[in-house]
């Protein structure tokens, strides 16, 4: 437990760490104060609940520009869920901040039932952690959040006991599995487009036969490298490695088991290793030459193996958690969390704040141009976050 224990404290500070500096701008004040959520007898303020969604929005907000490269005119939030839904995404990430603060007042109580709690030096750690919150954030945020200090140590409090939950939750977990389920056979491939509307018919054409080459020259080297062969007789071809489910059964479980038809992957199964399939296999839409390079490749394996562990691990936690919501007495206040808007004219931005340097450590050059840069970085940040707020809605 001791490893889960300074897991815990760490994401509790890096949290926060991270939220350092939160700027925000354009909503109507809260009052932060009034109970959003009973869950059995312990009740959560608005503030909290607040600061969850807005934490949710912030972080979400940060991947889709770093991944999508979104710009400030992004829209994310006020966007429908679906064709058959009125639910804005803004609307579900108020919805999902909700449970999952429910979620985590079940696993604080219930933590006792599994030796967990939170020390004194992490309550000193937490208390400490919600201080510096508030002391860098503006005024103006901190009402916008609605939070005061206690509320901040109430949510970090809150993610301490989930991450030791969780961690305590899935070690009881009973997890049995049948290598067939994740067995992965590794193999080498080239395929080519013979259906879509970018494809003209001379095009069809020509990779059917380029197709036919590759395969000509591969029955008399059996052997032959797939990529370096690829790329001498077209650009437009396909020729690489992948993996699959050696089994049939691994097809429902393996995240990859769809990722190549069926043909192929049945095709691939009735294979010795470093045996060509003795056919084009022909599908509607693509054709494919393949290669049997291994039934067991240990890498690939061992990294489904891992994965669906994984996932059972977290099937057995969320069976867990969702078995004693079913049981909770939880009381929302609907009408109260509404007012919680999540839109795309209204923005948080976690900045994380420059670390201070320890007078007791000697730097060395590299590490000061290091955190200059970071420095710079943190400044640069700072400075877009706070200087000209986005229309209110």
């Amino acid at each position: 437990m001791k490893n889960s224990v300074k897991k815990a404290a760490v994401t509790a500070l890096v949290c926060v760490t991270a939220a350092g500096m939160m700027a925000g701008c354009g909503n109507k004040k809260l009052d932060g104060t009034k109970t959003a959520v009973t869950v059995n007898k312990q009740e959560i303020p608005l503030g909290v609940v607040s600061l969850a969604a807005r934490m949710q929005q912030a972080q979400a907000e940060a991947m889709y520009r770093m991944y999508l490269g979104g710009g400030s005119d992004m829209s994310i939030w006020s966007t429908k869920m679906g064709d058959d839904s009125d639910e804005t995404y803004g609307e579900n990430a108020v919805t999902t901040s909700v449970e999952t603060v429910e979620k985590m007042c079940l696993e604080k109580e219930h933590a006792s039932e599994y030796d967990v709690e939170i020390t004194e030096d992490e309550q000193k750690a937490l208390e400490e952690a919600a201080k510096n919150f508030i002391a860098a954030n503006s005024d103006e945020t901190i009402a916008e959040l609605a939070v005061d200090e206690d509320m901040v140590k109430t949510f970090l409090e809150l993610e301490t006991y989930d991450v030791k939950m969780k961690d305590a939750i899935e070690v009881k977990a009973d997890v049995k599995l049948d290598e067939k389920e994740y067995q992965q056979m590794s193999f080498s491939y080239a395929s080519v487009k013979v259906s879509g509307d970018d494809l003209s018919d001379d095009d069809i054409k020509t990779n059917k036969e380029n197709l036919q080459k590759f395969f000509d020259k591969v029955k008399e080297d059996p052997t032959a490298d797939f990529n370096t062969l690829g790329d001498e007789i077209s650009t437009d071809m396909t020729a690489t490695t992948g993996s699959c489910p050696a089994y049939e059964e691994g097809d429902d479980s393996a995240a990859n088991g769809t990722t190549y038809p069926d043909e192929v992957r049945t095709a691939l199964r009735k294979l010795d290793e470093g045996a060509l399939n003795e056919d084009i296999i022909k599908t509607d839409s693509v054709w494919y030459v393949v290669r049997l390079d291994s039934k067991n490749d240990e890498t690939a394996t061992e990294s489904k193996k891992e994965s669906l562990t994984n996932t059972k691990k977290d099937d057995f936690y969320n069976d867990t958690t969702d078995g004693w919501k079913k049981k909770a007495d939880i009381k929302e206040e609907t009408k109260l969390i509404k007012k919680i808007k999540i839109t795309d004219n209204h923005s948080f931005t976690i900045q994380t704040p420059t670390p201070t340097p320890d007078p007791d450590v000697t730097e060395t050059p590299a590490a000061e141009d290091s955190a200059t840069e970071d420095s710079t970085a943190a400044d640069s940040t700072e400075a877009e976050a706070t200087a000209t707020p986005e229309a209110e809605k």
